[in-house]
């Protein structure tokens, strides 16, 4: 004879519930740390209508594939003071203010930084690899203040004679520098309008015209120089001395944009955004936007990540309560994993950064979510027994 209402003991467990809340939580790390999933956006470089220049925004860039032309033979040696003058025809929108936005890049991957003219607000700098390197090779950088109004064009001269450096605004001199010298090689690489290398620091504004020359040019050249810009006579310049690069931007259309240099360059304008170089684990040190720590973005790391090892610690633990440092150990190379796997993707993206200050916080958030379940585990996983009738 059955009997109909048996009493038996049901071992109930959290194991399942914190597994898959581990399982959510690692997917909205990816969805925060990815949104919105354009790893190959439009590039936002456009001509400027019916008169000449480039357009750019936000996420845009355009550069000549190839080196510039080296420094001549009767020039001066690698490593020593540079000589040089660069011509600039803009407009630029105002910035904000959490990063120096580049309008001219050239980049060296044999110098500690690239040779950058860029915005800061109203502010135009100068930055680059000095003749004589500081300690740590902290950035170095120069400017005019209040030097951009908003959507106001600008004739900038920057020119050095290897012993100082001066700026002039629509001709006028408005800023001398006689300690701050480049690297020889500072305007020996690959030049890049709009952007930097790693595509992080997009400008906005027009570029009306671009001209470099490997010498200092006088006064009296800035001045007749500005004078052929403004009337429209720039093509007279491919006669210069020391021409590099001359750049008008007077095709209206397309994706290139011839150099009237004689040089032979060109620079291209690609369909879709696509860094030409790309920063894996940027380290603080090395990147020129890097001030101070920030710390609340690392304290949104460390505690984004403490759920996680909390979490999947207490799944681990209600599976295998023996074994506590392995499941300590298995739950930070988890969380190791995922903010890796993040960070990599992520320089793939032109709104976000592969930080390895991100990296050590989301690690050290995993760490702390493994030791605070382990303070309360006793609290979350264990067992009861329930009768149930059948």
């Amino acid at each position: 004879m059955l009997e109909l209402n048996p009493k038996r003991s049901v071992k109930i467990s959290n194991d399942q519930w914190f597994g898959r809340l581990s399982l959510a939580i690692v997917a909205g790390y990816f969805v925060v740390g990815l949104w919105p999933f354009d790893f190959r956006p439009h590039n936002r470089v456009d001509w400027s209508g019916n008169s000449v220049g480039l357009h750019f925004q936000p996420y845009s860039i355009a550069y000549d594939p190839a080196p510039l032309p080296a420094l001549p033979e009767s020039g001066v040696a690698p490593g020593m003071p540079a000589h040089f003058t660069a011509e600039l025809w803009v407009a630029t929108r105002r910035e904000p203010a959490n990063n120096v936005f580049n309008i001219v890049t050239i980049h060296n991957p044999r110098l500690p930084l690239d040779f950058v003219l860029g915005q800061w607000k109203q502010d135009f700098l100068l930055r680059g690899t000095t003749w004589q390197p500081q300690p740590g090779d902290a950035i170095r950088e120069v400017g005019v203040y209040h030097a951009l109004p908003n959507q106001s064009a600008r004739f900038i001269t920057i020119r050095s004679d290897g012993a100082g450096t001066d700026f002039y605004m629509d001709g006028a001199v408005t800023g001398h520098f006689p300690q701050f010298v480049l690297n020889a090689r500072a305007l020996d690489g690959q030049l890049i309008l709009g952007n930097n290398a790693s595509g992080k620091t997009p400008w906005t504004g027009w570029l009306f015209g671009l001209a470099l020359y490997n010498r200092a040019l006088s006064p009296a050249e800035i001045g007749w120089h500005r004078a052929l810009w403004t009337q429209g006579r720039a093509r007279q310049l491919t006669r210069a001395p020391g021409l590099t690069a001359l750049y008008l931007f007077d095709e209206g259309r397309g994706q290139q944009v011839k150099d009237y240099s004689g040089n032979g360059h060109r620079v291209i304008i690609p369909s879709s955004f696509q860094p030409i170089h790309r920063d894996l684990l940027l380290a603080p040190w090395k990147d020129v936007s890097y001030n101070r720590p920030d710390y609340s973005d690392i304290a949104i790391n460390v505690l984004g990540f403490l759920p996680f090892g909390f979490c999947f610690f207490l799944y681990r633990h209600a599976r295998r309560p023996q074994r506590l440092v392995t499941n300590a150990l298995l739950v930070v190379l988890a969380g190791v994993a995922v903010s890796l796997t993040i960070e990599v993707m992520q320089a793939w993206l032109p709104n976000r950064t592969s930080s390895l200050n991100d990296f050590i916080t989301d690690t050290a958030g995993t760490l702390l979510g493994v030791a605070l379940a382990l303070a309360v585990r006793h609290k979350f996983v264990g067992t009861e027994s329930v009768s149930k009738t059948s």
